[in-house]
């Protein structure tokens, strides 16, 4: 029987940024990889952060060209858990052979569901009775 694969490892740059008030279950993600996880990072100390690492999970800080051409040949993939990744130099990422991803339709039902609450708000005039409760 062969041995199981090694786990990849992962750092996770910002945490906090995503996970703001303590609810993300980060189990699913260790299942699968050697997770290291950082509620902030700055561009000081990102470099460290990556060594060994083969995956770069960010949100939303910026990534440019200097840091990136300055990570270790082991990282692989830089994750962007957002919909966009415009803080992210991708010509950069190609000179390192580094594939990027992102996820964009994280939150298209939540916003789906904000956009009719606020129009319900706006449509029984729900602040102005709010203020006038105050």
């Amino acid at each position: 029987m062969a041995a199981p694969a090694a786990k990849r490892r992962c750092v996770m740059l910002n945490a906090a940024r995503l996970d703001f008030d303590g609810r993300i279950s980060w189990d699913k993600v260790k299942e699968t990889a050697d997770l290291t996880s950082h509620d902030i990072s700055n561009d000081e100390e990102i470099v460290s952060r990556v060594q060994g690492a083969e995956i770069v999970m960010n949100k939303e800080y910026p990534l440019p060209g200097k840091l990136i051409r300055a990570f270790p040949d082991s990282v692989k993939l830089i994750c962007e858990a957002g919909t966009g990744y415009n803080n992210i130099d991708i010509e950069a990422c190609r000179e390192k052979g580094i594939a990027l991803c992102n996820v964009p339709e994280y939150t298209t039902e939540a916003m789906g569901d904000y956009a009719i609450t606020l129009v319900l708000a706006l449509s029984c005039s729900l602040g102005a009775q709010m203020k006038a409760l105050a």
